[in-house]
């Protein structure tokens, strides 16, 4: 009930494929939007089909540097280690990537000059400004439909990548290529864009922070601190399972229950205030 994805209720009506007029200015759109939501001019955004894991593996690929994961511990930096390591390059040049958020046990990072794994982080957290390329997502924070990886790279660091002439669905300059014509390299759930355009239009970052805050603090006031692994104001609230009844856990489908994790967790953006505020009485 409180994972990391929005509940929706949408109707998909297909009207269209990915490479018809249409939907061309639909992507124009959604980019423009983007940008301009966000304050992102100096990037470049791409949209790849896929969750945000796969915009992590598509820098990997796309990289001529050798990445090295930095940052917190935890399943997600564990997790782009493998990657740095399927995907090791033999260049001297190297760049840093880090979770901006380490989801497994809600602990923040910051470092200048990075690739940013913001999946989880954007955008209650700003991205540091000198970041060459982040990756999210078009669900959680942003609330739209699974289905979207979104890559940003910054406009003057495309020599870190190689170029569009290596055929793989994980380039990231063939997707900048094909945004020429307002369309992707490979087939393209339309109907995410046209949900995805919607929400951003409407999107208000300050208001996503106010309900952040908030039910953190709701939560806090029922949680003693002890109980709350790594941050206690985040979009990603990690609590030890000791702290919680099992039925109450399984009544409310708290995140971690189906799993053999130590920890359950609140992503506290969800967007059911009633079923929060039910569930904090609970406690």
């Amino acid at each position: 009930m409180f994972g990391p994805n929005q509940h929706l209720e949408y109707l998909v009506n297909v009207k269209e494929s990915h490479r018809d007029s249409s939907f061309c200015y639909k992507y124009l759109k959604t980019v423009d939007k983007f940008k301009e939501k966000f304050h992102l001019q100096d990037y470049d955004i791409l949209f790849i089909g896929g969750g945000g894991t796969i915009g992590i593996e598509s820098i990997f690929f796309s990289c001529k540097n050798k990445i090295e994961v930095i940052g917190r511990e935890g399943v997600f930096k564990d997790r782009w280690q493998k990657l740095s390591e399927l995907y090791c390059k033999k260049s001297n040049k190297k760049t840093n990537l880090f979770c901006q958020l380490e989801t497994s046990n809600s602990q923040t990072f910051h470092q200048e000059n990075c690739y940013v794994d913001a999946i989880s982080s954007f955008p209650y957290y700003d991205i540091p400004n000198s970041s060459k390329v982040f990756a999210t997502c078009s669900n959680k924070q942003l609330g739209s439909l699974i289905g979207l990886s979104i890559v940003a790279v910054k406009k003057d660091c495309w020599s870190d990548f190689i170029d569009e002439h290596t055929f793989s669905y994980l380039n990231l300059s063939r997707y900048k290529f094909f945004q020429k014509s307002n369309q992707t390299p490979s087939t393209t759930p339309t109907y995410i864009f046209e949900h995805l355009l919607c929400k951003l239009k409407n999107f208000d970052v300050d208001r996503l922070r106010e309900t952040v805050d908030d039910n953190c603090k709701k939560i806090r006031s029922k949680i003693s601190e002890e109980n709350i692994i790594g941050e206690s104001n985040c979009p990603v609230i990690t609590i030890k399972k000791s702290s919680i009844k099992k039925e109450l856990a399984e009544k409310y489908q708290i995140y971690g229950i189906n799993n053999n994790s130590k920890y359950y967790q609140i992503f506290t953006y969800n967007n059911e205030p009633e079923a929060l505020q039910d569930m904090i009485r609970s406690l």
